[in-house]
């Protein structure tokens, strides 16, 4: 009961008037329809499909759309109309089908330039149904893509100097001379234009070339100025109504400005139909007839002033008498339109003419005549030449074959040669003659060559030939595809490689003929001679030259062996003296200003190695001077000995005996406790804050703010300690525990050196942040905020604080997570033992509590869960967006009977 009380409340509440109506609406909606053959819901998809959706369309926008939608209802009527036509007029538009269509779109002439903008655009975008899709007549392309714009009256396209004036267009004249002016006049009735202080000018019927000579002549009368100074442009054309018929998208008359051609008007009315033609255009004009030819056009073998629109033109397209197809080997394959009298030769110059690869002796008609189709094969380069003329009728195919065979009479030639590459068979049909073209290099092979040839099976022989003209042998006559491959000599040397490396100046490695030779002394010049610290005993690593795995290592010395001869394949080794000698090295580290290492001298003494490291540093510990030694014995194990020396202010030892050896390490220590820089900061609520110099390693907090002077009256009792040793960051401290516990480590701790100690003013305020509570709930959205601050009301815990001062827990917060953090960052949380125990709040102190994170989850998933329940103001609003939409198409097609 009280859910259908629930649903009629609701229904109740949508507006009378619209429930009143919808019923009606809808009757006249689907009466149009059916009237047309035509359901909703395919109507509702083609619209989609051409971007209108009807449920979104706005009562004011209703006529922006009328034009669109009626000529997307008339395309769907037509189709169900056509859906049994025959397959051969299929994508074809016949004139009683474009009529219906052309009859609500004709444009008046005498529309205002506004209005011609607006129909020249429902024309452009509503003709293009008229032509069939994939059209490959050569020039119906050109209507249907970007090649033909159409220039609107506000488009403001410079008009060429072909362009006819007439009455309307307006001329604008700039003079910048000794005179100077601008002069802007529109064409009178009368043809003539009257510039201020000059008679009139008739301009009616000039080209817009001819008219700047008459404009310049009449103005130099009055105006003083050079050819180069005065500008003659039309800042605006007027418009010409014309009138369009035939085989075209849409029929009827068009309002365009006069800058278009006929062809772009033409463009305006949707192109030729798959049928029109594109070559016997008519235009009437006066009483007179004249045929355009688009294929002259786009050659520019007219001037531009023969298609040229003056108002009340009519064009009118034909069906195409003849079409021919141009294939195979030509630069633009497809269908052509050719008209009385024209040949092969010009619909190969149509189709961009033959391709490289085109036979040029050969090209094929083929003609249907009646019952059988006849072929014709005629010479290509006589129909080209005008010799031999072939009439083409309408159906005929002209086609031409490629041809490969150019690309076989060639040889080739590679190989160590100066100019390697193919050749022309016909001239070089001979071996010696090819080599004498291609230039054999001096380091050429020329005992024998080698011929690759290639047989018809596409298998390779290779041939070796003894080089022509050399010891009597003789020439040999070359075939197709032939190719000579020149050896060089150096493939067929015995190398190896001789290297020397180590410690010469330009270490190498070259080849090395097998019956090369080369001697240590002139091995160790070339690589620039030897280092200074080259050992005196050098190996060569020789490798067996007919077994490489096979390697000798002989031993040489460099002052002694130098006519030694090294051999291809030698390696010769030279190394480094010092890899042989154990000098050691001493260092000093500790408490000096720079720790050093150096190579073991006997030479340098303690007093010495000390002074390389710049002293002692401060805090050293001159009776603490340790030196750990290294005892190297060739049998026994290592042992280390610890000598601990005192020295005087001069850095000598007490035992005047003492000698470093090699690998001694001597380490300075420090004076036991010592150390710079330990002092402490103080700042805020003290008598004297500043620095303070710890006395030693046990000084603790409270000595500290004693020395300070002790605390003020306002003083925190929440310290703030930065520790910055080992950057451990800031400690809590509480004043309070450290007055009742002094020099206890855990309420008084001891300071280090860089501690920063914070003394803060004592707050009387509470901070509670507002997540997990409901404070938001009860303060208006311009104030919310993320945190309150309210004053301290005494020793109370923190769920009294949220529920007095913040509206109580969120519902899905956690009280357990409630916490208190203390001015000194100290943190005490909730405990629950049975019972949940807050945390007592101090001053200054700061309340926050967590969301519920699973509570907050465990109720979206119910949120997401499908209701039960109806969901009657969808129900609601579904039903009035499709009583909206349904009006939306009956009042855009009603329009259709006014």
């Amino acid at each position: 009961m009280m859910k259908r009380l629930f649903t009629a409340t609701l229904l109740l509440m949508v507006p009378l008037m619209v429930l009143a109506q919808s019923a009606t609406i809808m009757s006249m909606a689907r009466a149009e329809l059916d009237k047309r053959g035509l359901s909703e819901t395919e109507v509702r998809a083609r619209l989609l499909a051409d971007g209108i959706n009807v449920d979104t369309i706005q009562p004011s926008d209703y006529a922006a759309y009328q034009g669109r939608i009626i000529n997307i209802l008339n395309q769907m009527q037509a189709e169900k109309a056509n859906a049994g036509a025959p397959a051969d007029t299929a994508g074809v538009v016949k004139r009683e089908e474009i009529a219906p269509m052309a009859s609500t779109e004709l444009v008046q002439t005498t529309m205002g330039e506004a209005s011609a903008e607006a129909s020249l655009e429902k024309s452009l975008e509503e003709s293009k149904v008229s032509t069939t899709a994939g059209n490959d007549i050569y020039g119906h392309a050109l209507f249907l893509g970007q090649s033909l714009d159409v220039f609107r009256t506000t488009d403001g396209a410079q008009a060429p100097d072909t362009y006819v004036l007439g009455e309307g267009d307006e001329i604008h004249i700039s003079i910048f001379g000794s005179s100077q002016t601008e002069i802007h006049q529109r064409i009178a009735p009368d043809g003539s234009i009257q510039p201020a202080g000059s008679s009139k000018i008739f301009l009616k019927g000039m080209t817009l070339g001819q008219a700047r000579s008459a404009i310049r002549s009449k103005l130099s009368q009055h105006y003083s100025f050079r050819q180069d100074q005065i500008a003659v442009t039309l800042s605006t054309a007027r418009t010409v109504s014309v009138s369009i018929y035939g085989e075209v998208g849409v029929q009827g008359g068009f309002t365009v400005s006069a800058l278009n051609t006929a062809f772009n008007a033409l463009a305006a009315a949707g192109g030729v139909t798959e049928i029109g033609s594109v070559r016997e255009i008519q235009i009437a004009r006066g009483g007179k007839t004249h045929t355009l030819d688009l294929y002259k056009y786009m050659k520019g073998a007219v001037n531009g002033s023969h298609y040229d629109l003056q108002n009340g033109d009519v064009l009118f397209v034909p069906v195409a008498k003849k079409i021919v197809t141009v294939d195979g080997a030509v630069n633009r394959p497809m269908r052509y339109e050719v008209i009385d009298n024209e040949t092969i030769a010009d619909a190969l110059e149509y189709a961009g003419g033959p391709t490289l690869t085109a036979s040029r002796d050969y090209v094929q008609l083929q003609r249907r005549d009646r019952d059988h189709i006849a072929y014709t094969d005629y010479d290509l380069k006589q129909v080209m030449d005008g010799k031999q003329k072939v009439i083409l009728q309408n159906g005929d195919v002209v086609s031409l074959r490629a041809t490969a065979s150019l690309e076989e009479q060639y040889v080739a030639i590679e190989g160590d040669v100066y100019f390697a590459g193919r050749y022309d068979i016909r001239k070089n049909h001979n071996l010696l003659t090819l080599l004498a073209n291609a230039q054999p290099r001096y380091t050429a092979k020329t005992d024998y060559v080698f011929i690759e040839r290639t047989k018809d099976d596409e298998t390779v022989e290779v041939l070796t030939i003894p080089y022509p003209g050399i010891s009597g042998h003789p020439d040999v006559e070359l075939q197709p595809r032939d190719k000579v491959v020149v050896m060089e000599q150096a493939s067929y040397r015995d190398v190896a490689t001789i290297s020397v490396n180590g410690e010469v100046r330009k270490p190498f490695t070259r080849d090395f003929g097998l019956n090369d030779r080369m001697t240590i002394d002139q091995a160790i010049e070339y690589a620039g001679g030897i280092k200074s610290t080259t050992f005196p005993v050098a190996y060569i690593f020789r490798k067996d030259v007919t077994n490489p795995e096979k390697m000798q290592y002989i031993r040489v010395n460099l002052e002694k062996d130098g006519k030694t001869t090294l051999m291809p394949g030698d390696q010769l080794n030279v190394y480094d003296n010092t890899k042989y000698t154990n000098v050691g090295e001493v260092s000093v580290s500790g408490a000096v200003k720079n720790s050093v290492n150096i190579t073991y001298d006997s030479s340098v003494t303690l007093h010495d190695l000390i002074m390389m490291a710049g002293g002692f540093d401060l805090g050293a510990a001159y009776d603490r001077v340790e030196v750990f030694r290294v005892n190297i014995s060739k049998t026994d194990e290592v042992e280390y000995d610890l000598v601990t020396l005192t020295v005087d202010e001069e850095y000598y030892p007490e035992d005047p005996n003492f000698q470093l050896q090699p690998y001694d390490h001597v380490v300075v220590r420090r004076t036991p406790n010592f150390a710079t820089g330990r002092s402490v900061e103080v700042n805020g609520r003290v008598k004297y804050p500043g620095e303070y110099v710890l006395e030693d390693g046990r000084t603790h907090l409270s000595e500290i703010i004693q020395l300070a002077g002790g605390l003020l009256d306002d003083a925190s009792p929440y310290v703030t300690l930065i520790r910055n040793y080992k950057s451990r960051g800031p400690i809590g401290v509480n004043l309070n525990d450290m007055n009742r516990h002094k020099k206890e480590m855990n309420s008084d701790p001891i300071l280090m050196e860089g501690d920063v100690i914070t003394i803060n003013r004592a707050e009387n305020t509470v901070v509670i942040r507002t997540t997990g509570t409901r404070m938001n709930q009860y303060i208006p959205e311009e104030y919310t905020a993320d945190q309150k601050t309210i004053v301290y009301q005494g020793p109370h815990n923190a769920g009294w604080y949220i529920k007095h001062y913040a509206g109580g827990f969120d519902k899905y917060a956690e009280r357990r997570s409630v916490t208190v953090t203390m001015p000194n960052y100290q943190t005490d949380g909730t405990k629950v033992f049975i019972f949940r125990k807050y945390p007592k709040v101090q001053p200054g102190s700061v309340i926050t509590v967590k969301m519920d994170q699973d509570k907050i989850d465990d109720r979206n998933r119910k949120m997401e869960q499908p209701k039960e329940k109806a969901d009657f103001e969808g129900i609601i609003a579904k039903g009035l967006s499709s009583i909206t939409s349904i009006a939306s198409i009956v009042i855009l097609a009603r329009n259709l009977s006014k």
